[in-house]
């Protein structure tokens, strides 16, 4: 199970009345995005890279590339896509 205390997001200009929705987009998207079996893992920080969505994207295709990029740096750390015991 994945669980995100805060979530902060860095939006360009003309987003920040999107913001809200995008980060409870980004919840929605997650479960189906993670592996079976992932197991436990906690962190107090983790940075992702800039993701990069075209002009007039909708807040999904926002938080689903959000999303992806979260599920790829999680994917990459130890202990990452081991269930619990």
């Amino acid at each position: 199970m994945l669980t995100i205390g805060r979530l902060r997001l860095t939006l360009p200009a003309g987003y920040a009345a999107r913001a809200a929705r995008i980060a409870r987009l980004v919840a929605d998207e997650l479960p189906g995005r993670l592996p079976a079996g992932s197991g436990d893992l906690r962190l107090d920080h983790l940075a992702l890279p800039s993701v990069q969505v075209a002009p007039g994207a909708t807040d999904r295709q926002v938080a689903g590339a959000v999303a992806a990029a979260l599920v790829s740096s999680l994917s990459g750390l130890p202990g990452a896509g081991k269930g619990t015991p």
